[in-house]
């Protein structure tokens, strides 16, 4: 491990750097007196600007220490002026081990930043600093927190009853972490697989617990779109997306994803229920459809269904999404096998029927 100390270090939207004497007022104003803020944290609200330049000038001498990583994260567009904090509040020498705590002013709530902000620390530590684990924990009244933890790639390992406190209390507390080797798999995945598949071809890689966040995202899409069918407008969810594959994968569902220029272009899903093979999920991002990622996609289900004996897959298609049931349909599916019957839900727009026999049902 090679300590570096608090190094400047820049995203997209975001500058993350040292504090200095200046920043008290927009600390104070910003997130430190912000009850809000500090509800699921260990200090309590600042009760002035004066009270938010003591504490710099706590932190500020300790950027003389190699293993003191403390940033201000500053939003581009808002100038040089911090909106938020994030350190590595806890180092384990012996495990080469990082625990991170953050927080954000409310202003700047629900934008991506702190995912951001968390993930340039987190490459930062395990990729220059040499670090070999990256942990974080909130309190599991503050779910949201759990979800920048997710969306940063870190997993969650447990729940540790009333092992923590701050300023509710003693509380239980949620754990993640992720480790170096993890990403290092990952990477190697991607890099085997941009090799693989140059350019525009097109192949399938089958994913595992070290290669699923590529297909987070696209799971995150997809479920997007599945809601849009029903007329429910929502944003792609990627912590709901990684819980979504970590189940799969413990199942042992087949996964697997068309592979383009490194990227993943789609996937699948499938559920054997010998000797039925169901496709629960098949997705491709626009930029690779009609491209051939679907058939090679559906070519693999037919592959599976076909080493059990049967010359069909089972598929669950909803009846707004035309482009599925082209697809299908070109592939010689065209048998209706049963139907979902369900009460709405809520929010959902029915806009159409479909008629069996004498029976009407909406969707």
């Amino acid at each position: 491990m090679r300590h570096l100390g608090t190094q400047r270090l820049e995203t997209d939207r975001l500058i993350l750097r040292r504090y200095t004497p200046d920043d008290a007022n927009a600390m104070f104003k910003n997130w430190a007196s912000d009850s809000e803020v500090t509800k699921f944290l260990t200090w309590p609200a600042h009760s002035s600007a004066e009270v938010s330049l003591k504490v710099l000038e706590s932190w500020i001498p300790r950027y003389g220490e190699d293993a003191y990583y403390h940033w201000a994260i500053v939003l581009k567009e808002n100038g040089d002026e911090p909106v938020g904090d994030i350190a590595a509040v806890k180092l384990n020498e012996d495990t080469r081990c990082a625990e991170i705590g953050y927080c954000l002013g409310r202003n700047w709530w629900g934008r991506g930043i702190m995912p951001e902000a968390l993930k340039a620390v987190t490459d930062f530590l395990l990729d220059s600093v040499g670090m070999e684990r990256v942990e974080a924990r909130h309190d599991t009244e503050n779910p949201n927190s759990g979800r920048v933890m997710l969306n940063c790639g870190m997993k969650y390992e447990g729940t540790l009853r009333a092992a923590d406190r701050n300023n509710r209390g003693i509380c239980d507390v949620c754990l993640y972490a992720l480790l170096k080797r993890d990403r290092e798999a990952l990477k190697s995945a991607s890099l085997a697989a941009r090799n693989k598949h140059p350019e525009d071809s097109i192949g399938l890689v089958r994913i595992d617990e070290t290669t699923s966040e590529q297909v987070v995202p696209l799971i995150a899409r997809f479920r997007a779109e599945l809601r849009a069918l029903k007329g429910i407008a929502s944003e792609p969810d990627l912590g709901q997306a990684r819980e979504e594959i970590n189940e799969f994968l413990e199942k042992g569902y087949p996964v697997y994803a068309a592979m383009a220029g490194g990227e993943a272009a789609g996937y699948i899903v499938c559920r054997i229920d010998a000797p039925c093979l169901w496709v629960e999920h098949i997705f491709v991002s626009e930029d690779y459809r009609r491209k051939g990622a679907a058939g090679l996609l559906f070519g693999k289900a037919e592959e599976f269904a076909r080493e059990m004996g049967e010359d069909t897959v089972y598929n669950f298609v909803h009846p707004n999404n035309e482009g599925m049931i082209a697809f299908l349909r070109s592939k010689g599916y065209t048998v209706l096998n049963m139907i979902e019957i369900r009460r709405p839900c809520a929010g959902e727009k029915l806009t159409g029927s479909i008629h069996v026999d004498a029976n009407t049902f909406d969707y």
